[in-house]
């Protein structure tokens, strides 16, 4: 599984370049794309964790530890993506109201 650290998040989100700073001519990736792959790695986590739910309920794993731990990890992951949804649907009603 994807933990959720620090150096992890260095290496998750883009690098924010100094305003002097010379681009090597790439691109950065668009945010949405940011968003689809968190997405992506969401539900990955929540189908690992419902896989691991099933298998400690049919005995098939006997690890309660690392199934609880798989499970608040899904939803720490999913309430943070709703959060970012949260902050950009804000974002976007307040841009919407502007006068122009």
């Amino acid at each position: 599984m994807n933990d959720l650290t620090i150096s992890n998040l260095q290496t998750i989100l883009p690098e924010m370049d100094a305003p002097n700073k010379q681009t090597t001519g790439e691109s950065p990736s668009p945010f949405s794309d940011y968003f689809k792959s968190s997405l992506a790695d969401v539900n990955r986590q929540m189908l690992e964790t419902d896989q691991a739910i099933n298998d400690l309920a049919t005995g098939k794993n006997q690890d309660i530890h690392n199934t609880m731990i798989s499970m608040k990890k899904a939803e720490i992951s999913f309430e943070l993506v709703m959060q970012i949804r949260n902050k950009l649907m804000a974002a976007y009603d307040e841009i919407r109201r502007m006068p122009i």
